[in-house]
Formats: structure tokens, C-alpha cells, sequence
């Protein structure tokens, strides 16, 4: 009898514990998403940033790194670099960002390499950059 209301003990101990321990996206409240900047955002900044590389290297430069070696035969470390998306077109690699003007993008989001090959397939080892502009 006594080793039932231990083990229940118990199992009500680690169901508490595992259920208060996280599951949360590890942000704190009104901080903002580290892999999405949105239009408010970069509202915020238009007037020191005028294209999307600009808004990234001010709010979110993680974004940016490079991944790591993506290949061992890949000297100039290209492969580890995020890709460009806009609009789910494939657009170039991070210097295209200086083409997109800043007060046209309504958000941008970076995706990881997992997240990004099974939304567009393999060869982004770096990630993806998905800019997403404002519709006319």
C-alpha cells in the first residue's frame, strides 16, 4: 500500500514538473520572434534603413551568419550562406537583398535548413531568407 502512494506521489511530482518546464517558445513576452521581423517593425526603422539587407543587419543580423561548412568541397563557404526568397520565388543569395526596398516588405522570416528543404527542397544548407512584400 505504501509503495502505490509513493509512486503516486511521484508520478504527480514529474507530471508538474515536465508540465511547468517549457513547451513555450523560450521568448520572453513582447520580445520579438528572433526569425521573424514584421511591417510594424520596419516601419520603425524606414527612416535609418532603406533596403532589406539594411533591416535584417539592424534587427536581426543572426539571421545573416553563415551555418557552418555545408560541404567539404565547398571552399568559399557558399553553400552554408542562407538563400533569397521573395514572394516563394527563389530571388539569389544575401547581396540581392540590397535590391528590395525597404518600405515594400511587409515581413521577412528566416527558416532554417530543415524547415527550409522541406519547403523548397534540398540545396539550402545556410537556410532561407523569405522576404515577403506588400501586395498593390
Amino acid at each position: 500500500m505504501r509503495a502505490r502512494v509513493v509512486l503516486a506521489a511521484m508520478t504527480v511530482v514529474v507530471t508538474l514538473a515536465c508540465a511547468t518546464s517549457g513547451g513555450g517558445s523560450g521568448l520572453r513576452p513582447g520580445s520579438p520572434n528572433k526569425d521573424l521581423i514584421v511591417e510594424s517593425e520596419i516601419v520603425a526603422i524606414a527612416g535609418r534603413s532603406v533596403n532589406a539587407l539594411q533591416v535584417i543587419e539592424k534587427l536581426r543580423p543572426q539571421m545573416l551568419r553563415s551555418r557552418g561548412a555545408g560541404s567539404p568541397t565547398d571552399a568559399s563557404g557558399e553553400t552554408s550562406q542562407p538563400k533569397v526568397y521573395v514572394d516563394n520565388i527563389a530571388y539569389g543569395d544575401i547581396s540581392t537583398l540590397t535590391n528590395l526596398n525597404a518600405t515594400q516588405i511587409r515581413e521577412i522570416q528566416f527558416f532554417k535548413s530543415g524547415d527550409a528543404t522541406t519547403r523548397w527542397g534540398t540545396g539550402h544548407m545556410g537556410g532561407v531568407i523569405l522576404v515577403t512584400m506588400k501586395t498593390r
